[in-house]
């Protein structure tokens, strides 16, 4: 219906104030006042001490609104008799009590976390609610007043100044933020008479409304308890992450234990998408009501269901994690192998989910950092999160789908360029790679790059440079600490020299920052959920190229710094660089000629003993 003055009677002529406080934000949210009743204006009085004399106090209900509220007040179990000038209505409204049945003070009205109305101010005011929005004309209620109740801009309120009168607060909720639709609220204007001075809290209500936080981190485990602030894998390494969510204020929203009806199903899911091409074996690890300590049970709890969000059959990079059947306390169902729901949670729970993928030999690699920001990192392959909830007691199939953040992992890469003395591309030279003593294994990428992979059958530990002379080593780990790489020339090319075929190292050393506007964790800003790569060093140790083969570039005689090392082939010892390294070389192949002509006398040796 239109807001706006309807009807007015001589008794509202006197002002008084409403203010909402939204504690989630009034974004989304459009409120409205609907008279139920003016105050007696001008007859009550203050006691002593500035309070409100109640005796003095009536309401007055306009002969339109009468038969809507005497039914709504039925509703809340209130059937009072007129008594003198005062009508059933009026004599109800004053029995209406936010209490529940043991008396105890209810701030939704709401048996917690159901939609059983255990006071008689929230059986009138759903009542009440119902029929404005009642599309049968015989019990529809058309107030004969109605106001909006504006935001109040740079704040989380609303606030308008109206006839003083009891209203009944309605908010229609346009779904676009974090928050869900309030439930019908009562709340009176304050007191125009300003003997009184002590209103308690008349004139001011919160809005009944509630918000779920949907945040995302990388761990360093499958427990989850400890951040990764340094994501920096190996292709194939698998990544996880932790999700966390809190089970919304379901105070006034239906539940169906069968599933059955949709309008009161209440919806409440995960949807946790990788970056699509560069993760593979994406699962759901683990979920936990953390707050109780209660592992939650697939098919029993929750339900989850992977797929595409390319036109890939196998890159099902898309998880979906939905506890419905949580939020609902849904019943077994033998036949669809579905279990009975735990029951024991609460609203306010944290909801804690483990992921994990594996980063995929396709992954996104890099050479360098990047200034600090939030959301997808271009240089590195990110992971994001959404919150579906519903949003609306009235409707559970109307829902909220929050955008939570997007973190970022990340791998490296490094280029072995292979020439001769002239400085020619040089190709056939034979690598290898390890880190500590591992032997790195590879598969070669559509590109001709090495990635490290430590899944396929098919991977090999040797490197061969192409008709370019380049080795493009893919999928490498760093640490703020460094991880160090030990490359070594294995075969050199037919016509150059195999004993001064180099090894030298090289170590990766990274840098982070955090990204503030992730709320993974609590505390500062340095402490956020997501971190970014804003610097990747390459230092190395030529200290095992006694010939000075390994440099800048091609012309140079220097150790590299960047991410690319000339590494040279040498036909004869007169190419070797002009700095003693030729007569090294010359000792070692006389040294290993030496040897060899040692154990081939010795065999002769050995054969003309036994002949004797």
């Amino acid at each position: 219906m239109a807001l706006g003055v309807v009807s007015a009677q001589a008794a509202d002529d006197t002002d008084g104030t409403i203010t909402v406080t939204a504690s989630n934000g009034t974004a989304s949210h459009t409120l409205a006042a609907y008279k139920i009743a003016a105050y007696n204006s001008g007859m009550y009085q203050a006691a002593s001490g500035g309070t409100l004399d109640k005796t003095t106090f009536n309401y007055i209900v306009d002969s339109k609104d009468g038969d809507a509220i005497e039914s709504a007040l039925l509703s809340a179990g209130i059937s009072e008799n007129a008594s003198g000038t005062l009508t059933k209505a009026q004599e109800g409204l004053k029995k209406l009590s936010g209490d529940d049945s043991s008396g105890n003070p209810n701030t939704y009205g709401y048996q917690a976390g159901t939609n059983t109305r255990n006071s008689s101010e929230r059986k009138f005011a759903d009542a009440l609610a119902e029929k404005i929005s009642n599309t049968d004309t015989a019990t529809e209620w058309t107030p004969s007043y109605s106001a909006p109740v504006p935001a109040v801009t740079g704040t989380n309120t609303f606030s308008a100044t109206l006839p003083e009168d009891l209203y009944l607060i309605l908010d229609s909720y346009a779904g676009s933020a974090n928050s869900t639709q309030s439930v019908p609220m009562i709340v009176g204007t304050t007191f125009a008479n300003t003997a009184i001075t002590d209103a308690g809290n008349v004139g001011t209500v919160t809005l009944k409304h509630t918000t779920a936080p949907i945040t995302k981190e990388v761990v360093t485990d499958e427990n989850g308890t400890a951040p990764n602030n340094d994501p920096s894998y190996n292709t194939t390494d698998t990544v996880y992450s932790k999700l966390t969510t809190k089970i919304p204020n379901y105070d006034g929203y239906a539940s169906d234990p069968t599933l059955n009806n949709k309008n009161a199903i209440r919806q409440l899911s995960i949807v946790d998408t990788f970056e699509a091409g560069k993760f593979t074996d994406q699962k759901v690890v683990s979920v936990y009501d953390t707050t109780k300590n209660q592992k939650l049970t697939l098919n029993s709890d929750f339900t989850t269901k992977a797929e595409s969000t390319t036109s890939s059959a196998t890159d099902l990079n898309k998880l979906t994690i939905d506890f419905e059947r949580l939020v609902n306390k849904a019943q077994a169902n033998t036949t669809k192998n579905l279990g009975q729901a735990w029951d024991g949670w609460e609203s306010g729970d944290t909801i804690t989910v483990i992921v994990s993928g594996k980063l995929f030999t396709a992954a996104t690699t890099t050479t360098k950092g990047s200034t600090a920001g939030t959301g997808a990192d271009t240089q590195g392959n990110n992971n994001t999160v959404q919150l579906t909830y519903s949003n609306n007691p009235s409707d559970t199939s109307k829902v909220n789908t929050v955008q939570g953040p997007i973190v970022n992992v990340y791998t490296h890469e490094f280029t072995i360029h292979k020439v001769d003395a002239a400085g020619s591309n040089l190709q056939g030279a034979t690598f290898q790679v390890s880190t500590g003593s591992t032997q790195l294994k590879f598969t070669k990428d559509t590109d001709g790059a090495y990635v490290v992979d430590n899944d396929s059958s098919t991977a090999t530990t040797d490197l061969v440079s192409g008709s370019d002379g380049l080795i493009k080593v893919k999928g490498l780990k760093a640490s703020k600490d460094g991880v160090t790489y030990t490359v070594k020339e294995t075969k050199v090319p037919d016509t150059y020299l195999q004993a001064v075929a180099p090894t030298y190292k090289v170590t990766l050393k990274d840098q982070f920052d955090n990204d503030g506007t992730n709320p993974a964790r609590s505390g500062a800003a340095t402490e956020a959920g997501d971190d970014w790569l804003t610097d990747l060093s390459y230092t190395y140790d030529t200290t095992q190229d006694v010939y000075k083969l390994v440099t800048a570039s091609t012309s140079g005689t220097s150790a590299p710094t960047g991410d690319t090392a000339t590494v040279k082939n040498v036909a004869s010892i007169t190419q070797l660089p002009k700095t003693g390294a030729a007569g090294i070389a010359m000792f070692t192949i006389i040294g290993v000629a030496v040897i060899a002509v040692a154990a081939l006398f010795a065999v002769r040796a050995r054969k003309a003993s036994q002949r004797a």
